[in-house]
């Protein structure tokens, strides 16, 4: 088969090659690959970015990718998965037995490696992964929607760490990919996006999605300040969690999805005087998948977040499409005529 590895560590180095079939073992399936999609998470590995201390652990050569839509093609001892079952599922590979996985956080599984990142992943013909990661896909949930799913999961467990109640007023700050798939996760709710002003069309596409009222100047945001039950961080940046404390009302909670590079500065003094909480939210637990095919089918509008397709072989020309900004998610196929 035929998969995109990365040979070694450091800028670039990758090879569209052949690769033996993996086999799956007791409790795992082989799935067919049917759709990956292309993250920035992925473009760090690309980059060479991560690496001791990075918290991830990559050792070459490795297949990269962790969004997926497959199709069961072989199943393991002790897996009942139909084949030709479409599914999508976690780039997880937790113990399954320490006390964070007993106690529903398997993200924070001391053991978690990652597909793609610390073990081979899925920009590959067939790859294997657990059957208890992966949720069956009902039929009204297309491809190009369906492989939003691994990061619509990090949006959904956010939007469940939050705990929403009726009529909390709801703002998402950072419009990127992250940001829109918190929109979607929060169907049927009325939600404040704010963004920059260079992002514009990413802006315009918050309003296809269903929010209800779009920011991206400095003053219009300064006049939200103080506002907000809730706010979802997803820009990953230090400036945006400052931003996002200061737009928190009385007992507002902040939750923390980006990853800044830098730490962020924010006063503590205003947090306790209004009883404001910052929460993090790091990916998801594999029970966030129970609802993601359900929720995913309730927002069939995200589609529109998937911009490209491409064959996995023309993998350069998809990551200068993400680098460059002119895609906000490419969907990567086996081949051309999938």
């Amino acid at each position: 088969m035929k998969a995109l590895t990365k040979t070694a560590a450091g800028d670039g180095n990758l090879s569209w090659t052949d690769r033996p079939d993996p086999a799956p073992g007791p409790g795992e399936v082989q799935l067919e690959l049917v759709g990956a999609g292309l993250c920035h998470t992925d473009l760090g590995m690309i980059r060479g970015a991560y690496g001791p201390g990075s918290g991830y652990a990559p050792r070459f050569p490795l297949v990269l990718g962790h969004e997926y839509v497959g199709r069961v093609r072989e199943p393991g001892p002790g897996v009942d998965l139909a084949v030709g079952t479409r599914v999508v599922g976690s780039a997880h590979l937790t113990c399954g037995g320490c006390a964070w996985c007993a106690r529903g956080r398997s993200m924070l599984c001391e053991r978690r490696q990652v597909l793609g990142l610390d073990a081979d992943g899925v920009f590959a013909e067939r790859f294997v992964v657990p059957a208890r990661n992966l949720v069956a896909l009902p039929p009204d949930v297309p491809d190009r929607l369906a492989v939003l799913a691994e990061p619509f999961a990090v949006a959904a467990h956010a939007v469940d760490v939050a705990r929403l109640a009726d009529g909390d007023d709801l703002c998402v700050l950072g419009p990127g990919a992250v940001g829109l798939l918190t929109v979607g996760a929060l169907a049927g709710r009325a939600v404040t996006v704010v963004g920059r002003t260079e992002d514009g069309a990413l802006a315009e596409r918050a309003k296809v999605l269903g929010a209800a009222e779009v920011v991206t100047t400095r003053a219009g945001t300064e006049a939200l300040y103080g506002r907000f039950d809730v706010v979802f961080e997803t820009a990953g940046t230090a400036a945006a969690v400052t931003t996002g404390t200061r737009l928190l009302g009385r007992g507002g909670r902040l939750i923390c999805v980006g990853l800044p590079a830098e730490p962020a500065r924010f006063d503590s003094a205003q947090l306790a005087w209004n009883e404001q909480t910052i929460l993090g939210s790091r990916a998801y637990d594999l029970s966030t998948w129970d609802t993601v095919p359900t929720r995913l089918a309730a927002a069939p509008e995200l589609e529109s977040i998937v911009t490209h397709t491409l064959a996995l072989a023309d993998h350069e020309h998809a990551v200068e499409l993400v680098e460059t900004r002119q895609a906000t998610k490419v969907l990567l196929q086996p081949s051309p005529e999938r």
